[in-house]
């Protein structure tokens, strides 16, 4: 009889949160690596995105484009579920649903600029990966391998250029989840066979590309009915699995990747120990991984950094009086730091995706839950790093 894994969560709600489990940070000193804020750090404006369905968005990516930035994740009304984006400059935000598969039910996971003026975002199809183009103006589908037949979906996405992209996500064999890549050559979207840990499930969070040569991705894989952390490098030949930093006993995951250089990767995700969750951040400098050490005493997680000036920007969720709020903070040469939010915007919020403009502004997405129980949209703006 074939063994199946069921996971509490699906794809789409773990890539949405990053983490499994509610967040909390505690307050520490100084002298044990306290986040302050430094005055090169804007504060940034925590608000909606306009002309949406307030209550019942889930924004799930946020990526860089010619134009400024674009968001993406999902719109659902009653029990039919579309992809929605949102497209942000310094004149505000507009939003229009992606409802290319329609009158079937899409969902929208991860966006990035496909290398000219347009962008791709990625997501599922009912039960089958799905694929989005936007040329600037208007968004169009695009065909997709889909191994089948279980339930298959992509998470993450980044292009370079208009003739390379990757997409990454998960394959149910009929047995267990499998990592899913497939490549965008100018033409077409094809299938790249993929590595796996062992014969329990494995799934792949985020993508990041540097060269034709060159990529990495990152998620998770099962091991002893623990989650532990997953990363696959793209050399121009082949995916191979790539040995990460031993981390403490507990479900650990990577959920975001990002990439300034062939020697500057980070990745980022949380270990989760007796239900408390810590945060995770990696650095590849161009041999090995290596764990960057975070303030003493978060119980936080991180789902997605993007790179700054002089470090990162990493974003997720914290536990604030047992509720959970975004999070958002910078690491630089002086350490790191909170980004000052300029309110708090709902009982609960956490942040999923996090991106920098060409002025180098950062731009964070997320979701809030609102006072009918449903979930709407919740973006940031006005970061400025020194």
């Amino acid at each position: 009889m074939r063994r199946r894994w069921v996971f509490p969560v699906i794809l789409v709600a773990l890539v949405a949160v990053g983490l499994v489990g509610w967040l909390r940070r505690d307050p520490v000193g100084a002298a044990a690596g306290a986040a302050t804020s430094p005055a090169g750090v804007g504060v940034c404006d925590l608000v909606e995105v306009p002309d949406t369905a307030v209550d019942k968005d889930i924004w799930n990516g946020i990526g860089r484009v010619s134009q400024g930035v674009l968001a993406a994740g999902s719109q659902y009304k009653g029990s039919h579920f579309d992809g929605i984006a949102a497209e942000g400059s310094s004149g505000g935000w507009k939003s229009r649903p992606v409802s290319v598969w329609a009158p079937e039910s899409s969902s929208l996971n991860d966006v990035s600029s496909d290398g000219a003026r347009g962008a791709w975002a990625v997501g599922v199809l009912i039960r089958a990966p799905a694929i989005a183009r936007w040329n600037g103006d208007t968004w169009s589908s695009m065909p997709v391998a889909d191994p089948g037949p279980g339930l298959d979906a992509l998470a993450g996405v980044a292009g370079l250029t208009p003739r390379l992209a990757w997409a990454v996500g998960r394959h149910d064999d009929g047995v267990a989840y499998r990592t899913l890549i497939e490549r965008w050559d100018g033409a077409v979207w094809q299938r790249v066979p993929s590595p796996n840990v062992g014969s329990e499930p494995n799934s792949l969070n985020d993508v990041a590309v540097i060269g034709p040569d060159d990529a990495w991705a990152v998620g998770w894989h099962v091991s002893g009915k623990r989650y532990r952390p997953l990363a696959e490098h793209w050399d121009g030949s082949r995916w191979s699995v790539v040995p990460t930093p031993a981390l403490p006993s507990g479900d650990g995951i990577l959920s975001g990747v990002s990439a300034r250089a062939a020697d500057d990767v980070w990745a980022v995700g949380s270990v989760t120990r007796a239900d408390v969750p810590s945060p995770v951040v990696e650095r590849w400098n161009g041999s090995r991984w290596a764990s960057i050490p975070v303030p003493a005493g978060m119980d936080a997680a991180f789902s997605a950094a993007t790179p700054t000036t002089d470090g990162i920007t990493a974003v997720g969720r914290q536990l604030i009086d047992q509720e959970p709020q975004p999070l958002a903070m910078q690491l630089d040469g002086a350490g790191w730091h909170d980004i000052a939010l300029t309110a708090t915007p709902s009982q609960q919020a956490w942040f999923a995706s996090v991106t920098t403009d060409a002025s180098g502004r950062v731009w964070a997405v997320g979701t809030r839950l609102g006072s009918a129980g449903f979930f709407g949209s919740l973006v940031v703006s006005g970061c400025v790093h020194a």
